[in-house]
């Protein structure tokens, strides 16, 4: 990297307005010129103004500026009047021969480049205190004009100078001339406290930046409105949140005199400026605190430097130090993590508090209600990314997810991620107002689906779903029953835990609600359960509300029976289902939450391989990809006799940002060919687990169409079946893979993985389960 000392010891250049007036007319303009000082740093800026009106300002470099540097800044000015040309900068207005620079020999016979550029509007906001709105928009130009340097290359962009953020140490190293002893002792505190932060901002997202985007060089009106910026003499290559902390370093000393609260709320709003156009990631967020602090340092060291070289320019150099030293000397005492935490949540990236996992564990209970929201796993995990198929835990450890199917293309899937953030960042309403994502979103599933099923409402969960598809059932039939499985989950709101029959206490059972018997095998290789026997379950169950004063109106299944156990229902079975269903004066919902979205196949839905057609189908937050958004998708006519006597509006059901998400899942499903590959990765798992099953009889029978699996354990006792199951999923844990169980006598082992595994991923389970079973049957 160059260094240029000389440029901060050299004086400025000798140069009178007359004579700068002089230049203008020989080089520029051929006509009567006026002419005026303005200040400067280290260069010489003389305001020019024609007879006619015209102005613009004549800014001649210090001798010790390189011609490479001066190209520099104008080839910046160039690329942003190019990529964004309604960004208030100056441009460069060429000699008569066409230069855009010219050398000029000052009184003390020292060379300077000079240029001559447009005048921008405003006035400079040095001085002025900075507001919120106004903080706001100084955040905007500023992340608006290094979007824009995206993509400049040149050769000088290497520079370094005194006021480089990243050189703090060494400013210091050079000794802190003209401090106290006290003021000398909180530089070297602030400096030290920094200088990690400082020495690793290369690792950060890095560019040609403006680097003084401050309020000496950003212009405004009287009406507090932003007009302009100006003055690229510290343009260079540097980290992109280098870039902002001057910025934001500047602005807070605008208030640095006034109170916390205005101190907090001005930095707040300059940041919401900043990422509404350019987002930070995590790793900037947290370094911002930081570098605020060492562009503090920065600037007062280079003050108590420089001014007794150049007193002349003293006060010009020495502006900053009251309000320097006061904000200094203010963000020094506050705690490093909570000072850091607090920019960072302004910044939209929140740093979440380290502590121990007992701890965590404690405070949850002590909020979240202990047992009303149970853990998974004795010793539980806490997980603070995700990656694909993969979770990550706060030690650091990887674990092969073999659980959650609601992250269904993956965990931070870039491409949904991507989605959420950019729709996020531009609107987020809801379907009372017109938007193309949330009709092209129903379009596109609709298009997956049965002709006759048109109507898509948009919600925010599984459990919402189905309470809406029950009070569009009753309306249209007339009916008060409801039949589901006889271990079924459907929800956990008042109406669908009634049918949530795996979650009834002992001895309760909803007398709206009836029971059909699962297709269960009572051995592997029986028959499977058949049509006839659907429709005889059906109608015992219809039969039963009747004796109640329950006409059925609604049937709902999973069709892969995923709480049932994971059961293989023959097409016969399911058919059977629909009519009976049908016979009894009753709608059919396929709910698809957990086995749809390709978990099956090509066909997207379960219902569908079993060659059934719904009246209801639900869908649940694998649709988002654990974005909130679920749907209810039935015929029109069932739709429009709800709505003759009821209105239904979900506030955020079908928002623009979680159809978004949707929209990206189906993006990924389909480019990725993901449905196409879960039967091949699910009958590879399968495969193997029955493999398995030789060498260990207590795997009773493995379950599952698609890419989902139940591996049924069976103890010679029954009783422990149950515990065994436990033991098998704790086991995994410790080896680093996460399963679950379910079915009637929680001995079922439920393997359903995002899918976006591969057959690798499928191998690894099946190795760390034949490690777990051997260590436990011995």
């Amino acid at each position: 990297m160059t260094t240029e000392p000389d440029l901060f010891t050299e004086p400025a250049p000798a140069i009178d307005v007359d004579r700068a007036a002089e230049w203008c007319r020989e080089l520029w303009w051929d006509e009567p010129l006026t002419a005026a000082d303005l200040p400067s740093e280290r260069d010489r800026n003389v305001l020019i103004t024609a007879a006619d009106g015209r102005a613009a300002v004549l800014k001649i470099s210090n001798a010790a500026e390189r011609a490479a540097v001066v190209d520099l800044e104008l080839a910046a000015m160039h690329h942003l009047a190019s990529v964004d040309p309604e960004l208030p900068i100056p441009r460069t207005l060429a000699t008569r021969t066409g230069s855009a620079t010219a050398t000029v020999v000052g009184a003390d016979e020292r060379e300077h480049l000079a240029r001559l550029i447009t005048v921008v509007p405003g006035t400079a906001l040095q001085g002025r205190s900075v507001g919120p709105e106004l903080a706001r928009q100084i955040g905007a130009i500023g992340a608006r004009t290094s979007v824009g340097l995206q993509g400049l290359q040149h050769s000088a962009s290497g520079r370094s100078h005194d006021w480089d953020i990243r050189q703090v140490s060494s400013l210091l190293a050079r000794g802190p001339a003209g401090l106290s002893d006290d003021d000398r002792q909180l530089v070297q505190a602030v400096v030290a406290r920094v200088r990690q932060t400082a020495e690793q901002t290369w690792r950060l997202p890095s560019g040609i930046q403006h680097a003084d985007v401050t309020l000496t060089n950003v212009l405004a009106d009287d009406a507090g409105i932003v007009t302009g910026l100006v003055d690229f003499g510290d343009i260079q290559f540097t980290a992109t949140v280098c870039d902002l902390a001057v910025s934001l370093t500047s602005v807070l000393r605008s208030v640095a005199h006034a109170s916390p609260e205005a101190l907090r709320s001005t930095a707040a709003a300059f940041l919401e400026g900043y990422t509404r156009i350019r987002p930070l990631d995590g790793a900037e967020a947290v370094a911002i605190a930081d570098l605020v602090l060492a562009r503090l340092a920065v600037t007062v060291l280079v003050s108590a430097r420089r001014a007794p070289r150049h007193p002349d320019n003293a006060d010009y150099i020495t502006q900053y130090d009251d309000a320097s030293w006061s904000l200094l000397r203010q963000l020094s005492i506050i705690d490093p993590a909570d000072l850091t935490h607090s920019l960072a949540r302004m910044a939209g990236a929140s740093v979440p508090r380290s502590g121990s996992a007992a701890a965590l564990r404690d405070r949850r209970a002590h909020v979240l209600g202990g047992p009303l929201a149970p853990l998974s796993y004795a010793e539980p995990l806490e997980f603070v990314a995700g990656e694909g198929p993969w979770l990550i835990a706060a030690d650091g450890r990887r674990y092969l997810d073999g659980y959650n199917n609601v992250p269904v293309v993956g965990h931070a899937n870039p491409v949904v991620a991507q989605a959420i953030s950019q729709q996020a960042r531009r609107l987020n309403t809801n379907t009372r107002y017109l938007h193309e994502t949330i009709v092209a979103l129903a379009e596109r599933i609709t298009a997956t689906l049965p002709d006759g099923l048109d109507t898509c409402v948009f919600v925010n969960s599984g459990t919402e779903a189905n309470d809406l598809a029950w009070r569009l059932a009753t309306h249209y039939t007339g009916g008060s029953g409801g039949i589901v499985a006889e271990w079924a989950y459907h929800g956990i709101s008042a109406g669908t835990v009634d049918f949530s029959s795996n979650e009834w206490p002992p001895g309760h059972s909803p007398g709206h609600v009836g029971t059909f018997r699962a297709p269960h095998l009572d051995t592997p290789d029986a028959a499977p359960v058949g049509r006839a026997d659907a429709l005889q379950r059906v109608e015992h169950a219809a039969l039963g509300l009747n004796d109640r004063s329950h006409r059925p109106a609604l049937l709902m299944v999973d069709p892969q029976f995923t709480s049932e156990g994971i059961l293989d229902a023959s097409p016969e079975y399911m058919s059977g289902l629909v009519d009976g269903a049908h016979a009894a004066g009753a709608l059919f919902l396929a709910d698809e939450v957990q086995s749809g979205f390709g978990r099956s196949g090509a066909h997207l839905w379960r219902f569908a391989s079993l060659g059934l057609v719904p009246d209801l189908v639900t869908l649940g937050k694998p649709m988002g990809n654990g974005h909130p958004i679920a749907a209810l998708i039935t015929r029109r006519e069932i739709a429009d006799a709800f709505t003759q006597q009821y209105e239904f509006f979900s506030t955020f059901g079908g928002n623009p940002v979680s159809c978004a998400a949707a929209m990206a899942v189906l993006d990924v499903l389909q480019d990725n060919q993901i449905p196409q590959q879960a039967p091949i990765v699910g009958e590879h798992l399968r495969s193997e687990l029955r493999g398995l099953a030789v060498q260990h009889p207590v795997i009773h029978a493995v379950r599952g169409t698609g890419l989902i699996a139940g591996v049924e354990l069976r103890r010679a006792d029954p009783s422990a079946s149950r515990p065994f199951a436990r033991a098998v999923m704790e086991g995994l844990r410790e080896r680093g893979t996460l399963i679950g169980t379910t079915g009637p006598g929680g001995n079922v082992l439920k393997i359903r993985p995002p899918l976006v595994w591969t057959t690798e991923h499928a191998d690894l389970l099946v190795r760390m389960l034949a490690d777990v079973l051997t260590d436990l049957t011995g």
